[in-house]
């Protein structure tokens, strides 16, 4: 028996009489993970952007008062 292998290209090649087993999880489950997944994803980005965006407005880069040269 010769196993399926991979060409230099990346195309998997197969013998005509070889049984593959079908996918372990149905579509719906694996869509609901890719869903499960990409939430995730979102709600890192966002409250990443969000705590980031409340440091820069809360920090005052044009507040000077405390440089020595600001009392002249």
């Amino acid at each position: 028996m010769e196993p399926p292998r991979v060409n230099p290209i990346g195309i998997l090649e197969t013998r005509e009489d070889y049984v593959s087993s079908p996918r372990r999880f149905s579509r719906p489950l694996r869509l609901l993970a890719g869903l499960l997944l990409a939430l995730f994803f979102g709600a890192t980005v966002v409250t990443t952007v969000v705590s980031l965006g409340q440091y820069c407005l809360t920090t005052d880069a044009a507040n000077t008062r405390a440089l020595p040269s600001a009392h002249r």
